[in-house]
């Protein structure tokens, strides 16, 4: 189909030319993919995995899938079918255009029949072309209902020319539909682990000052002075030294801070 640029609600205007059999179909795929989201608490990163391998399965004359984050102003690559996309993939960040990051920065879906033609993202498709051999590209934002800040895209690719129809289109949609359930979801998980491991890291780190301020009669802020420098001494996580400070009462360090006083043992 002709390159173009679709707001993502109106895609599905058009879709097929016969409604009752497209209609099926989506419902079809939409049920396939409506348990993909529920595994993302327990299987790590795998349903990314599945999500692109659906995404190649579901769309004929697509040779690879990749699913595109932004977070904290960088591009990342967290799940593709096969090396070329993300090479493909990588182009894009390089050269900071391309159907994906337009797509992510635009909240659009960008289509093209053949990238190597196509004016919007001249640089980027020639290269792609070159070295990955991609003529084609579908190109979904993700809306992502979290609070993470971050941005995801859906990207299909195609070594042939106008290999995306509007029925594809509308396939597209409902399988990014389900991939922005599903990136939200890993994006939930994550979140909860990283507040588990930092409410771990502050109670280690907690517990050390404790003893290092009985032990010395320290200062909270010296007490924590003395654990960040003898982790910088040591060339070891602060948290690590914290641990052992709370599992033996032992602090081994080979300078003590300028200001704290004398780290003697108190009585």
């Amino acid at each position: 189909m002709p390159d173009a640029t679709h707001e993502p609600t109106a895609v599905m205007d058009g879709a097929s030319e016969d409604t009752g059999s497209t209609s099926t179909e989506l419902l079809r795929l939409a049920e396939a993919m409506a348990g993909v989201a529920q595994q993302a608490a327990v299987e790590g990163r795998e349903p990314l995995d599945a999500l692109v391998a659906a995404t190649v399965e579901r769309l004929p004359r697509a040779t690879a899938a990749t699913l595109t984050v932004l977070r904290s102003g960088r591009f990342r690559t967290e799940a593709s079918t096969s090396e070329a996309a993300t090479r493909a993939d990588v182009l894009q960040y390089e050269v900071g255009s391309g159907p994906c990051v337009d797509a992510v920065l635009d909240d659009n879906v960008y289509v093209t029949g053949d990238v190597t033609r196509d004016e919007r993202w001249q640089e980027w498709g020639v290269r792609a072309n070159a070295e990955t051999g991609v003529r084609s590209v579908l190109a979904y934002r993700l809306t992502l209902h979290d609070e993470s800040g971050a941005i995801a895209c859906l990207n299909v690719y195609s070594d042939e020319q106008d290999a995306f129809e509007e029925r594809d289109l509308g396939t597209g949609l409902v399988l990014a539909t389900h991939g922005s359930l599903l990136v939200t979801a890993l994006l939930a998980r994550d979140k909860a682990e990283n507040l588990t491991k930092a409410l771990a890291t502050n109670r280690e780190i907690g517990v050390a000052m404790g003893i290092l301020m009985q032990k010395h009669r320290l200062t909270r802020e010296s007490a924590f002075d003395v654990l960040r420098v003898a982790s910088q001494d040591a060339n070891r996580k602060l948290v690590d030294i914290a641990s052992e400070v709370a599992d033996t009462g032992i602090l081994a360090i080979s300078r003590w801070p300028t200001g704290v006083p004398d780290g003697g043992d108190g009585p």
